[in-house]
């Protein structure tokens, strides 16, 4: 585990109180496990967004190469993080054993419903390793006694940008793939475009 010296928490041992529910008014920070692709292909996709914005008239630009992220685990949303939440969050990322492997997007496609729908990286086949660290992490969540408010089938992919429109699968010529070497807590400032990388563990050669 590397701490890049945003989390600073008393972590009380042993502790398994149940996470307190998510807070719904006022400005909240979202918290998540993600994989990251490296500074290559963030760029390769921020330039591959603005080729299909510009091909399909969306109205929105791209999102920042540094916000780009596939999200992993939601943990929840909050003023701030709980430190039970938080000790759960980091207890569970080192029990994962998971390999490296490799992250493949095959395809950008309209995610979502009505006015909001995103543009995305996807891969019909599914990226099967990639949802088997998705389990590893949504076991190793209930190990720690915290049960989250929402625990949803996770479906990988990378978003472009937002506020786009109902577009045909758009195969690309060439995959968007990296190896994934390490997945990373975020803190996400919402409506500040913001993301804070908490911590981060590698995963096994």
């Amino acid at each position: 585990m590397k701490n890049n010296g945003q989390l600073s928490l008393y972590l009380a041992g042993g502790s398994h109180m149940r996470a307190p529910a998510p807070i719904d008014q006022g400005p909240v920070n979202e918290f998540y496990f993600a994989l990251l692709p490296d500074a290559a292909i963030a760029a390769r996709s921020h330039e591959l967004a603005g080729h299909l914005r510009r091909q399909h008239r969306f109205s929105t630009k791209p999102r920042r190469p540094d916000l780009f992220h596939v999200t992993l685990y939601p943990i929840g949303s909050f003023r701030y993080l709980p430190e039970e939440v938080a000790f759960a969050a980091m207890e569970a990322a080192s029990r994962v054993r998971k390999s490296r492997f490799p992250v493949v997007f095959d395809r950008a496609v309209s995610f979502g419903n009505g006015d909001n729908r995103p543009l995305v990286l996807w891969n019909k086949d599914g990226n099967a390793e990639l949802k088997a660290l998705y389990q590893e992490l949504a076991d190793a969540m209930r190990l720690t006694g915290i049960v989250l408010t929402k625990e949803k089938s996770v479906e990988p992919h990378m978003t472009l940008l937002y506020q786009g429109h109902l577009v045909p699968d758009i195969m690309l010529d060439e995959p968007v793939s990296w190896t994934a070497r390490d997945f990373v807590l975020i803190n996400s400032l919402q409506g500040e475009a913001k993301h804070e990388h908490l911590c981060y563990w590698t995963l096994h050669d």
